[in-house]
């Protein structure tokens, strides 16, 4: 896995775009397609990161950042307040029951109610939308 911080070195493609948040807040770069690539048996996907493609023949673990947004505010933390969905998608197509793909809410927080989703099918995908409020993830696909 490549690193998602070290953007000169860690071959992380990233895309962003500004975002206008109001006249106290202002324009804002938000992530437009950030995408992390998954070849080994876990991930700990970084905040931002909205594309995860596993291709792994075997079971793999990918751990969601938390969701909720700065307690201080837009204006402290701009980035914790936009709203970006993240898609998991089995892009190689090993996805099966025995080649799980489980997702895992961070700590404290829930996936519509429950701790953990999995991908069980080839190339099956979820779409997750975070709450940056409450926490936790609403599944929209």
């Amino acid at each position: 896995m490549a690193s998602q911080t070290d953007l000169d070195q860690g071959g992380t493609f990233r895309q962003t775009q500004k975002v206008y948040m109001g006249p106290s807040v202002g324009w804002v770069a938000a992530p437009s397609q950030n995408i992390l690539e998954v070849t080994s048996a876990s991930a700990s996907v970084a905040r931002g990161m909205n594309l995860i493609q596993v291709s792994r023949n075997g079971t793999v673990t990918i751990n969601l950042p938390s969701s909720l947004r700065s307690a201080a505010g837009p204006q402290a933390i701009p980035g914790n307040s936009i709203i970006v969905p993240v898609v998991v998608i089995d892009a190689g197509g090993f996805a099966s029951p025995t080649n799980i793909i489980t997702i895992n809410a961070f700590a404290g927080e829930l996936i519509d109610g429950i701790a953990a989703i999995e991908i069980v099918s080839s190339y099956g995908a979820y779409v997750l939308k975070p709450n940056i409020d409450t926490g936790g993830w609403t599944l929209t696909q």
